[in-house]
């Protein structure tokens, strides 16, 4: 179905999504059976690579790799492209890369490709304004990320992506054996109205928000952290904060920590066969109490709570302890200028001594989506994204993530690591094509072999007893017209307790009214789409 330009100018993401909603051909914005309907899943096929320098302890931890491997195999045969054009709309957390026409890396990549590769390319901040707008104005391209938020999802990817059903589902996807290399829960996170309609972008565990520590500036304070509970956690904060040294013991509230402490969801969770919500829950006023008590006592950056400038503080120094993700570990080794640093990940701990329950993050960053296309090209499409896939260890993988050798990395060992010219061009080793297809994220951090051991260890203790987010895959129209809105108005009543401009009591009100407003309604079609698709 082609949805016309005018159709999709209204002004508003809501107005354009909406629209959609009125053609014939997709599904009805409340037919949660119809919205939610599963599909046969891609066959999962672990790809035979590199022995992993530490073992799976659990079916969910990352490959671990201390050096990368000296003689990386080419495993692919020939380019996936067939010299047309390939155009595409993609996001970058770091600095933008320059154009091709500057850019050896981008020129090197369009020749590996077999095909000359236009992406559009905006800030991580901008992309969500940016992907209504070129929804609007029919500018997505042939391959484009996906703003997970964009109301009536489903609608929006039957009328405007390429139905990927007969290309990926069961067997059909060994012929992209890359693709074929994502585990079954990234691509539930695909599925949309009984179809596969788009491809992960792979993170697994190592999309979980955490609790990161400068363990250098620790041993320099000498301050012992060790596996702390909420007390002994409060302990370090102070004892490591001097504003006149411009030093604080957080960046940021530490609200996935504190909620592992407490044995918090952070999120949706089944409880006695029935969807919760961690601002429900009576531990979700005592974690705002304790981050409002941090901010109280100074140990929280200043504008901590009000501004995220929090890679900068941590990597600087400027906060001993910060919330990210695991794999943004990566990044902050190459952001830093000490060659001390050094960082750690505590194991969080209960009151009563037991390792705190971990919310797992979900099993992909995003996911990325073809433009309607005759078969022929629908598939050279997939050989692109196939190729963008290849896993670590491989030879494809060292060009795409650390580029040209000389200009762009040179070897310390075995392991690649960027020069100036490369943390430009290859974008700090994260180029943008990362979000248009992506393989399974490995804990390597090239030349830190103990922060390889210190994630293994963090996360051989926690994963026993953490949770996957049970509604992930699953679909619910009020969370895609309301969910963001229901947030926003959260997220402000806890800045609002934390900076001590409300009473933690006055949550209980805005609780029922976040129920009333549309929670109870998310939590219904939730359900029912659980019940769907079988998984409750």
């Amino acid at each position: 179905m082609n949805v016309s330009r005018r159709t999709l100018l209204g002004g508003s993401l809501a107005a354009a999504a909406v629209s959609l909603t009125g053609c014939s051909t997709v599904t009805r914005s409340d037919d949660i059976a119809a919205l939610n309907k599963p599909v046969a899943l891609p066959t999962y096929k672990r790809f035979d690579g590199p022995k992993p320098d530490l073992p799976r302890s659990h079916p969910l931890m990352p490959d671990c790799f201390y050096r990368f491997p000296a003689k990386p195999a080419k495993v692919t045969d020939g380019a996936p492209g067939d010299g047309s054009k390939v155009t595409g709309t993609t996001l970058t957390s770091n600095p933008i890369p320059p154009t091709a026409d500057r850019n050896p890396y981008w020129q090197e990549l369009n020749r590996r490709l077999g095909t000359p590769l236009e992406l559009n390319i905006t800030a991580a901040t901008d992309y969500p304004n940016k992907f209504a707008t070129s929804v609007a104005g029919d500018t997505l391209g042939d391959l484009f990320n996906i703003d997970g938020g964009f109301a009536y999802l489903p609608q929006f990817l039957e009328a405007r992506a390429q139905d990927l059903t007969e290309y990926l589902s069961g067997d059909a996807i060994l012929e992209y054996p890359f693709l074929a290399n994502a585990p079954q829960a990234s691509w539930r996170g695909c599925v949309f109205s009984g179809g596969i309609r788009a491809v992960p972008i792979q993170r697994g565990v190592m999309s979980t928000n955490t609790l990161l520590v400068r363990q250098d500036l620790l041993d320099k304070l000498g301050v012992e952290l060790g596996s702390p509970n909420v007390d002994e956690l409060q302990k370090v904060a102070k004892a490591v904060t001097d504003g006149k040294k411009n030093r604080w013991g957080f960046a940021v509230p530490p609200t996935a920590a504190v909620s592992a402490m407490l044995g918090l969801p952070n999120g949706w969770e089944v409880r006695d066969g029935k969807l919760v919500h961690s601002r429900e829950l009576p531990e979700h006023k005592e974690m705002l109490a304790i981050t409002r008590q941090m901010v109280k006592d100074g140990v929280i950056h200043p504008d901590g709570v009000a501004k995220n400038n929090q890679k900068v503080w941590f990597t600087q120094g400027s906060a001993v302890m910060t919330q990210d993700t695991y794999s943004s570990i990566q990044s902050f080794y190459r952001r830093a200028t000490d060659d001390s640093f050094s960082i750690s990940i505590p194991v969080p701990r209960a009151a009563d001594g037991k390792v705190g329950r971990v919310l797992l993050g979900s099993p992909n960053n995003s996911i990325a989506a073809i433009r309607p296309s005759s078969p022929e090209r629908t598939k050279m499409l997939l050989r692109v994204l196939n190729w963008m896939a290849a896993p670590f260890g491989t030879e494809e993988y060292l060009f795409r993530k650390f580029g040209l050798p000389g200009r762009h990395y040179t070897l310390n060992g075995t392991d690649p690591v960027l020069t100036k010219d490369g943390g430009s061009e290859v974008c700090l080793g994260e180029f943008p094509i990362q979000y248009l297809a992506d393989g399974p994220y490995p804990a390597y951090f090239p030349g830190h072999a103990d922060a390889v051991d210190n994630l293994y260890n963090h996360l051989k203790a926690v994963l026993p007893t953490a949770i996957l987010p049970p509604t992930y895959g699953l679909y619910s129209p009020t969370q895609s017209t309301k969910g963001k809105i229901l947030d926003t108005r959260m997220d402000a009543i806890t800045k609002d307790i934390q900076l001590g401009r409300a009473d933690v009591n006055s949550w209980d009100e805005a609780v029922a009214d976040y129920r009333k407003s549309g929670a109870d309604a998310i939590r219904n079609e939730y359900e029912q789409a659980l019940a769907i698709q079988g998984r409750k």
